[in-house]
């Protein structure tokens, strides 16, 4: 049967009682169908397994189980459910995550219903831990780098082929909303706070105090040069933007405090750079000097704004072996 929404929850080693407040949030939200609603909980293969089903009919809910042969991480996962879906929207939830509010699945059904946005996105809290073991929140606005707090327009990621990547077990989300954001055409921003990111001590992302950042940035790289492999084929105009800003994004990203003394992570950042940008250089060599200034500038205000660099872009790409 045809549904509006499908919420794809991947789930690996979470248990019953993990899973319980996203499922919660989701059952107590207001002035929605439920009818119009389906679950899709994916297996990820090696984990715990299947949810008790006398659990999951507690929630009174459409929720389907599947699980995969063997554990394949987030994105494929996610792939699997998003391939079983049928519903008109996709909403992608982590098992251990919640909804915000009561309110959250109408708001964002009422804008999908209203302009049929091919994206929808929201803002979200970071659930943190601070040195005294106290919760504090961060709160995300607008942003393209995480699933969380988002609608995807079904069609429109069939009608594109956007799928996530099978070389890519982190930063699959960087790869898949690149590409999402680069062609759709109706993209709209609710004005609320739709997803709380749940802090755990295990997460992949937040173990090591941080480490994941610094060690999985060449992965990044990787993410975003596979999906520009893509679009070239399909926006090829936009190319020259595209690599300029990201070798500006690497480069002011390696030069900025947070980076210092953190000489081994630069290298294999450097090292990546190399290996991946190497094959799309010729858009760098083809920008005249004024568009690089341009968008280093937007860059630099972006994200880097009272930064100082240590040596000139040109140098840094001179010093790594970056072929021009």
């Amino acid at each position: 049967m045809r549904k509006f929404l499908s919420i794809v929850i991947p789930k690996f080693s979470e248990t019953e009682k993990d899973i319980f407040p996203l499922l919660s949030s989701i059952r107590n939200q207001v002035g929605i169908d439920f009818s119009d609603l389906e679950i899709i909980i994916v297996n990820d293969g090696g984990g715990t397994g299947e949810l008790d089903s006398h659990f999951l009919e507690f929630f009174d809910m459409c929720i389907k189980q599947i699980t995969l042969t063997e554990n394949k991480g987030p994105g494929i996962t996610r792939q699997a459910g998003l391939d079983l879906a049928c519903g008109e929207y996709i909403m992608f939830c982590d098992a251990d995550d919640i909804l915000h509010s009561v309110g959250v699945l109408g708001a964002f059904i009422q804008e999908a219903e209203k302009n049929a946005d091919d994206i929808i996105t929201s803002s979200w809290l970071e659930e943190l831990m601070d040195d005294t073991g106290h919760y504090r929140y961060m709160q995300h606005e607008n942003e393209n780098t995480w699933m969380h707090g988002k609608l995807f327009r079904r069609q429109f990621l069939v009608n594109n082929d956007i799928r996530f990547h099978d070389k890519l077990r982190v930063h699959e989300d960087s790869y898949f909303l690149c590409i999402a954001a680069e062609l759709t055409e109706r993209r709209a921003n609710l004005p609320i706070t739709s997803y709380v990111w749940k802090y755990r001590a295990d997460s992949i992302t937040r173990s090591q105090n941080s480490i994941y950042t610094y060690d999985s940035f060449p992965t990044f790289i990787q993410a975003i040069i596979l999906a520009n492999q893509k679009l070239e084929k399909i926006t090829p105009e936009k190319m020259m933007y595209r690599i300029v800003q990201l070798i500006l994004y690497i480069y002011f990203t390696v030069h900025s405090s947070s980076w210092k003394k953190k000489e081994n992570y630069i290298k294999k950042v450097e090292k990546a750079t190399v290996e991946y940008l190497t094959p799309f250089m010729q858009y760098w060599k083809n920008a005249d000097e004024q568009f690089i200034a341009n968008v280093y500038n937007e860059e630099r205000n972006r994200n880097f704004s009272g930064y100082l660099e240590a040596e000139t872009v040109w140098d840094w790409i001179k010093r790594i072996g970056l072929e021009i």
